[in-house]
């Protein structure tokens, strides 16, 4: 898996629905507009069974693939309804619901993944 899969798979699990409470719910659905021959729907399968195998079962992703629920703009407001649970979507989408996000939309921004991870874990991310 490269950088960028690991990214955005780091990504999804950040913008796992607001409204959602994760520790009640067992069954999520995993929404995205790439084709199932593309990395970042391998790496979200992956990462489906591996949560599933490392929470014994407590939790069941189910993985959408190639805007079978939608285009990006549908899965983003899914999100936000909470229809939908996780999602691999670009910054310029989520940051019309998260503006500090768009931060990253930027090139050049970050130095690295763990520059990026450096940001959301800091105060100016969370004002």
């Amino acid at each position: 898996m490269d950088r960028f899969a690991k990214l955005a798979l780091v990504m999804a699990f950040i913008l796992v629905a607001a409204g959602t409470a994760l520790a009640q719910q067992t069954k999520l659905k995993w929404a995205h507009v790439y084709e199932t021959s593309e990395a970042y729907h391998k790496c979200s399968v992956w990462a489906a069974q591996e949560i599933e195998k490392r929470t014994n079962g407590k939790f069941h992703i189910d993985v959408f693939p190639a805007s079978s629920l939608g285009k990006e703009t549908d899965i983003n407001q899914g999100l936000v309804l909470g229809t939908i649970d996780m999602e691999i979507s670009s910054m310029s989408f989520i940051a019309r619901n998260v503006p500090r996000v768009g931060v990253g939309f930027y090139p050049y921004t970050f130095r690295d993944g763990n520059h990026l991870i450096k940001w959301t874990k800091s105060s100016a991310f969370r004002s």
